[in-house]
């Protein structure tokens, strides 16, 4: 029997932990809730979870690199430079380590997990436990819809994938059929029935009550209105209908934007430009490719601030095409640039040359060049005539075959949600649970439907 635990578990993915914590159980794995957010522990403890919930301390002499944690947090936050801010998330980070270094050195899990959150107390909980000389392991949302990273490092910029080098790929055998059903799948929208979800249950008001309190004296009226109401994040979103693109039929370069407050773009790339200093980069890259190339700007799931999308809707010969046409656009367009947007990968799988400017896992030298703003028109140039095929089936293989767990964060599955225990169970070794029972296939439902690969 191994002991697990999860780190700062977001709210708004109670169905996959739901289910993979409830397979653990049943394979005779115990299962603990590490809580950074007194918010979380109400709402994870009214589920009947098992939780620990790490409380403020008097701190203590630590060589935690607590200092730059807090810095990314001030990237995140979009608060560079503020020496308050910077000060605040020290203290608060000074004051969780006694307790956290406390419970892991007590505890002793045989492995740490850590879902989706890059929070600088979520890093110091990965920090403490490879100290403590614990398995640590990062799952969050994937380079193709209904996938899942899966690192030791983190995830995205932060991962061991992002600072590979071509070499690393030379003894990768590429599978052409495995990469064909994976952008046949991502491009056909294609995602396996789910797992029935079990009712959410409402936390108690009286500890609902107590958390906004606490949130309000710390963080203002916001967050306890969001303390509240964090429960209903745990409810499904119902999908919107999906809307028909319309793309040019001459060439195109794509733009894949991104928000403000996506993860990617805040801690894995530094100094990015604003969607309109972008557009008007690529624009003028585009230009000189020739007069009959066109620029198509996709915007982000949940949209863009309103002045900016305010501006692109200003700008001239430029089409402008929501988030549901974004893996279209990606397969169809000539060249991508993007900072580093995950969508990007299915381009790559289409053949599409990418040019992206900030970290990502992707981002291979000869899979896809690494760009400047100041430089766009060169590296465009670069991406279109230095197409390396071989080596970025090599990449894209080992990336969604071992890199990746093919299960949806928002809807898993059986096949998903194996997969998931296989990958969990092999880095804490057998403790007791029958693995034979349990099949695992990588690759999308359809059209990869030959059983028994490897």
């Amino acid at each position: 029997m191994g002991h697990i635990v999860v780190s700062a578990p977001g709210i708004e993915r109670f169905h996959l932990l739901e289910r993979l914590t409830r397979e653990l159980r049943m394979r005779s794995h115990r299962v603990t809730m590490l809580c950074l957010d007194a918010t979380e522990d109400t709402f994870w403890r009214a589920q009947g979870f098992t939780t620990e919930l790490a409380r403020p301390e008097q701190p203590i002499a630590t060589d935690a690199p607590l200092p730059a944690l807090a810095e990314d947090d001030c990237r995140r936050r979009h608060r560079m430079g503020h020496r308050r801010t910077h000060e605040a998330v020290c203290a608060r980070l000074a004051a969780l380590l006694p307790g956290l270094q406390r419970f892991l050195q007590n505890a002793k899990p045989d492995l740490v997990l850590l879902h989706q959150q890059r929070s600088s107390a979520n890093r110091l909980v990965h920090f403490l436990a490879r100290q403590a000389g614990l398995q640590v392991v990062w799952l969050g949302e994937g380079l193709l819809p209904g996938t899942i990273q899966l690192d030791e490092e983190g995830l995205d910029g932060n991962s061991r994938a992002a600072r590979r080098s071509a070499m690393d790929y030379r003894a990768v055998d590429s599978d052409d059929d495995f990469l064909h059903a994976a952008l046949a799948g991502a491009l056909g929208h294609n995602q396996p029935p789910a797992l029935a979800r079990r009712v959410v249950q409402m936390p108690p008001m009286l500890g609902r009550l107590r958390d906004a309190f606490r949130a309000l004296c710390n963080q203002g009226p916001r967050a306890a209105l969001a303390a509240i109401t964090a429960w209903r994040r745990a409810l499904p979103v119902l999908p919107e209908p999906r809307r028909r693109s319309d793309l040019p039929p001459s060439p195109f370069v794509a733009v894949l934007l991104q928000r403000d407050d996506d993860d990617r773009l805040t801690l894995d790339a530094e100094d990015a430009p604003t969607p309109t200093e972008l557009v008007t980069a690529v624009q003028s890259a585009a230009r000189t490719l020739g007069p009959n190339w066109h620029v198509v700007a996709v915007l982000p799931r949940g949209g863009l601030q309103s002045h900016e999308l305010a501006r692109l809707r200003r700008m001239r010969d430029l089409r402008i095409e929501c988030a549901d046409a974004a893996l279209d656009t990606a397969a169809a367009a000539a060249a991508i640039v993007t900072i580093n947007d995950r969508t990007a990968c299915t381009g790559l799988l289409a053949g599409t040359p990418v040019v992206h400017l900030g970290s990502a896992a992707y981002g291979v030298p000869g899979v896809a060049v690494r760009g400047q703003l100041t430089t766009l028109p060169f590296d465009l140039r670069s991406a279109l005539a230095s197409h390396q095929p071989e080596l970025q089936r090599r990449c894209l293989t080992w990336l969604l075959r071992h890199g990746h767990v093919w299960c949806s964060p928002e809807a898993p599955d059986h096949n998903g949600i194996a997969g998931l225990l296989l990958e969990l169970e092999r880095r804490i070794g057998d403790r007791g649970a029958n693995r034979a029972r349990l099949h695992y296939r990588a690759g999308p439902a359809w059209p990869l439907a030959v059983e028994g690969r490897p």
